[in-house]
């Protein structure tokens, strides 16, 4: 269980000296682990029963914190789709996805995360649970010619990887993930111009952020989420934490990214469970 600490936690020298006195941990490792302004991650438990009295103590203090199971980050019920054009008349956005088109309110969305993804930054893992892997059973022993070495070289070199500005937009009431790539995205019938599609991305969440009322996350490369969900992907690819059922047919359309990916994932729970905690608080007696 992840226990995360939400972006308006103030960071002052007295909220880390409290925090450290609640958690255990020293000050200096809070500040690596939770800043201001973004969501990070105070302690990964095991038990569930540990993560909410923790969880507990500090809402009493008053910080802002979740618990998201760590099976977010891989969970194959959140797949994540390509969002193929979007219309915003008033309230109501329509999203055209690969096979269908869907009316849904603004008041829908509880979080964009705004980040970058990378084609070919998938774990073999999630490769083969989306479907597309091959059996081992099937490989031939080869002897590669030097040409061969040298494919060998480039296909597995940084340059190979292709990078783009990304964004994804979660709901309250669903689990799956609209993601808008800046590549491929027409930001023009939405009267978005900008010098580059990276910009007219950054230019639409925020339109979309001002609309509904709702936070923007930036932090994919900052925050102590992505080192965890890194980690996690490595232990389970390598077995060492149980697999994960298959990945649902949905889930294929995004190529995926073990980076941007599972911390998209958890922010955007992080964000729903949080929205969830202020209406109950708010909410009459």
């Amino acid at each position: 269980m992840l226990v995360l600490l939400g972006p308006s936690f103030a960071g002052g020298d007295v909220d880390y000296q409290r925090l450290s006195k609640l958690t255990g941990l020293v000050a200096y490792d809070l500040r690596a682990r939770v800043k201001p302004g973004m969501w990070g991650l105070v302690k990964a438990l095991a038990d569930e029963a540990d993560a909410q009295r923790l969880a507990s103590s500090l809402l009493a203090e008053r910080f802002p914190v979740v618990v998201v199971p760590r099976e977010v980050a891989h969970d194959p019920e959140r797949p994540i789709v390509a969002l193929k054009a979007l219309t915003i008349a008033g309230e109501q956005l329509t999203l055209q996805l690969r096979e269908r088109t869907m009316q849904i309110p603004v008041a829908a969305l509880c979080t964009l995360v705004r980040g970058e993804a990378q084609v070919g930054k998938g774990t073999p893992r999630a490769a083969g649970s989306a479907g597309g892997g091959t059996s081992s059973a099937t490989f031939r022993a080869v002897v590669p010619s030097a040409s061969e070495l040298q494919v060998f070289r480039e296909a597995g070199s940084p340059a190979s990887f292709e990078a783009f500005a990304a964004a994804d937009l979660h709901f309250h009431s669903v689990t799956w993930i609209a993601r808008i790539d800046a590549r491929s995205f027409d930001f023009q019938a939405l009267g978005v111009d900008a010098p580059s599609p990276a910009a007219a991305l950054d230019t639409l969440v925020d339109r979309l952020a001002l609309l509904a009322k709702v936070r923007v996350d930036r932090a994919a490369r900052a925050s102590s989420i992505t080192s965890f969900t890194q980690q996690a992907a490595k232990s389970l690819a390598s077995g060492s934490l149980p697999p994960l059922a298959p990945h649902s047919h949905r889930g294929k359309e995004i190529a995926g990214d073990e980076r941007f990916d599972p911390y998209s994932r958890v922010v955007g729970e992080a964000e729903r469970i949080l929205a969830a905690q202020l209406a109950a608080a708010q909410a009459p007696a």
